[in-house]
């Protein structure tokens, strides 16, 4: 738990390729079912394929809304850090992903290496 709670401080020493991250769990009914990690900034990797936010949701635990609910978090956590707006990628065939990020205000601005590229506005709207 101390590893993760580092990862977000910008002091951690860590990889010249690696960015300070804050990592949420999405929990439901006490069981953790996903996760969500918000990049402080963008390498010219994350730029590319990667984006401020990451997002996952176990697969029994779909189709519920919880992708939806964490990435609404996120925004705000990513508000907090003085990101705005927010990049968040999805694999081009991913679907539900795709509609979880267009529901979500998306904008989608390109694909790029199979990944659909999507800006978020972290403030509200």
């Amino acid at each position: 738990m101390q590893e993760l709670l580092a990862k977000a401080l910008p002091d951690t020493p860590r990889p010249a390729d690696h960015v300070p991250d804050t990592v949420l769990w999405v929990v439901d009914a006490g069981q953790m079912i996903g996760r969500v990690s918000i990049r402080h900034s963008l390498t010219p990797f994350l730029l590319e394929v990667g984006g401020h936010i990451g997002y996952a949701v176990r697969p029994s635990a779909r189709r519920r809304g919880h992708a939806s609910a964490a990435l609404g978090l996120a925004l705000t956590v990513a508000h907090d850090l003085g990101i705005d707006p927010a990049l968040v990628t999805c694999d081009e065939d991913n679907t539900a992903s795709r509609l979880v990020l267009e529901r979500g205000g998306g904008r989608l601005e390109d694909v790029r290496a199979g990944k659909r590229r999507y800006w978020l506005a972290t403030g509200g709207t």
